[in-house]
C-alpha cells in the first residue's frame, strides 16, 4: 500500500507472517536479538539514525533482503511516505553513515 512510513511498513510486512511489531523503528529497535553486520541475513530489521549522522537515536528501519558477506554490505528494503518503497545499498553514504545496528525478530526454530 502506498503511504508507509518505514516502521509501518516492516510492521506490515512480519503480520503477513504472523509476527507483531512494534509501531514506532525505535520501539522494533529493543524486539528480537542484536545481530552483528558480518551475521546478517535476509528478514533481519536494521536500523539507522534520523537526519543527524552521529547520534545513536534510531530514525529509520529496513529490512534485509540480500547480504555481500565478501564486501561487507547488505541491501534493504524500506519505506518513506515522501519517497515511497526502495531498495538501498548500505554502502550508500547516506546510510553508511547512519547505519545503528540490526536486530533479528524472526524465530528460526518455528521455520522448521
Amino acid at each position: 500500500p502506498k503511504g508507509f512510513d518505514c516502521s509501518g511498513f516492516t510492521g506490515y510486512i512480519f503480520k503477513q507472517f504472523g509476527i507483531s511489531l512494534k509501531a514506532s523503528s525505535s520501539s522494533q529497535y529493543t524486539q528480537g536479538t542484536p545481530v552483528v553486520t558480518d551475521d546478517l541475513r535476509p528478514g533481519d530489521l536494521v536500523f539507522f539514525n534520523g537526519r543527524r549522522a552521529g547520534t545513536s537515536r534510531v530514525g529509520h528501519v529496513g529490512m534485509v533482503v540480500d547480504v555481500d558477506a565478501e564486501a561487507g554490505t547488505f541491501k534493504f528494503i524500506h519505506s518513506a511516505i515522501s519517497s515511497g518503497i526502495t531498495i538501498s545499498d548500505s554502502s550508500e553514504p547516506y546510510y553508511s553513515r547512519r547505519y545503528i545496528g540490526a536486530r533479528r525478530v524472526i524465530d528460526e526454530s518455528s521455520l522448521n
